[in-house]
Parts: structure tokens; C-alpha cells; sequence
């Protein structure tokens, strides 16, 4: 499976500073990403598996032929390779937080 979801089944909305923290214990380093009222993305393919967590908003992931609606807290697991799109459904902005996995840093020697 490419894909993995997690539901935030707690009774209330998680901080956006608790959410970095759970990402950070994981050993991520997280950064912002905002989605506009009635963005919608193209087909996407990440060259690193990656995790992205909804803070505020509502979204929909569509990947490997399902829908998945996101609220605050849910997050998404998304391995490399995956195909998806994504499409804010809030009638404002939808914030998230998201981390690459595994990625490497080259750096160049002259």
C-alpha cells in the first residue's frame, strides 16, 4: 500500500504545536503548506516517501483510486512514487504540515 491515513479521533482540535511535536519525536522536521480557497493541485508524484498533517481546514486526497476527506489533526502517510492529487474543500485557507522521509542532502564539492 502506498498510502496510509490516520484519523484524529480525539474529542478536540490538536494545535498546530502539538502536531509539529508529534512529527518532530518522529525525527521529521515539518514546514507549512497553505492551500488557497478552491485550490485544486494537478497529479503530483513525490521522489521521497513524505507525511503530511492537517492543521486547519478540510481536504481531499485522491490517490490509487480513493477519495480521502481530511480534518484537523488526520494525517497522511504517502509512499514514494504515489500518484495523487489534492483539492482544499474549506471556503477559506487549509493549512498542513508536512515532512519528507528519508530524503538526502548532496552536497557539491568544487
Amino acid at each position: 500500500m502506498s498510502i496510509r491515513v490516520l484519523t484524529w479521533n480525539k474529542p478536540r482540535v490538536p494545535t498546530e504545536k502539538e502536531l509539529r511535536k508529534v512529527m518532530e519525536v518522529e525525527g521529521l522536521k515539518p514546514y507549512v503548506l497553505v492551500m488557497e480557497k478552491n485550490e485544486f493541485t494537478g497529479s503530483q508524484q513525490n521522489k521521497f516517501d513524505e507525511t503530511r498533517t492537517l492543521v486547519s481546514g478540510r481536504l481531499e486526497f485522491c490517490a490509487e483510486g480513493r477519495s480521502h476527506a481530511l480534518k484537523p489533526g488526520d494525517r497522511i502517510d504517502l509512499t514514494a512514487g504515489t500518484v495523487y492529487t489534492v483539492k482544499n474543500l474549506e471556503n477559506g485557507q487549509s493549512v498542513m504540515l508536512c515532512a519528507t522521509v528519508g530524503e538526502r542532502v548532496y552536497i557539491e564539492k568544487y
